[in-house]
């Protein structure tokens, strides 16, 4: 397996070359390593089944198990979901760009692979700029999950993200070590009222704010 090269970036004004480098590889069916505004991620064409196997290959993740993708805009959101309730509507005014995963139901578009079977994705618009330049230089969303290997902790430097993938990765944007934190709130919009599925950045609190008088609460 072929060692998985390194990229410097800049975090603030990711270089286009790289970015493009990135988003060929993607586009050929190739996962990348990049910064979010949490940890670092892996990246592959998340309407790819053969892609995002890759990424489940390289992880040792177990079937099943859904990955959250990044879009670029509310046209991409609509390309992956069913529809786009009202209370997500005003989350994603209010927290994207940001560390707020959204579950809605998924467009026959996206792999089995994705929603681990199920009938959900998880969707949000990242407020990294390497990670929001590589969405809108793919055209298409691209899958979100932490670059670590299943079970271990999620990579905050492109020193643990070749620690655990010292091969087989297509490109890793080195984008220097990201700060210490939660990871990104998500929270489940399919079923009745809103639930949070994985604490992070943004509080039950800052969420019943945000759909105050569209939904009496947010369920922990």
């Amino acid at each position: 397996m072929t060692a998985s090269p390194v990229r410097r970036i800049d975090p603030v004004r990711p270089a286009p070359g790289a970015i493009m480098e990135a988003a060929e590889v993607m586009k050929s069916g190739g996962v990348v390593a990049y910064p979010t505004e949490t940890l670092y991620g892996l990246g592959a064409d998340a309407l790819s089944a053969a892609a995002v196997e890759s990424v489940f290959a390289l992880k040792g993740r177990p079937e099943g198990m859904p990955i959250p993708v990044l879009i670029r805009d509310a046209e991409m959101l609509e390309a992956v979901v069913v529809r786009v309730p009202e209370e997500a509507r005003a989350l994603a005014s209010a927290f994207w760009p940001g560390p707020l995963t959204l579950v809605l139901e998924a467009a026959p578009a996206v792999p089995a692979w994705v929603t681990g079977g199920g009938r959900s994705v998880g969707v949000r618009i990242s407020a990294h700029p390497v990670a929001a330049s590589l969405v809108a230089a793919m055209g298409s969303p691209i899958t979100t999950t932490s670059a670590n290997r299943s079970g271990r902790a999620g990579a905050r430097s492109a020193g643990q993200v070749e620690a655990d993938f010292p091969a087989g990765l297509g490109l890793i944007l080195d984008a220097g070590a990201l700060a210490e934190g939660p990871a990104s709130t998500v929270l489940d919009l399919t079923s009745g009222a809103p639930r949070v599925i994985r604490a992070g950045v943004i509080s039950p609190a800052e969420i019943r704010a945000a759909l105050e008088g569209r939904h009496p609460a947010a369920e922990g």
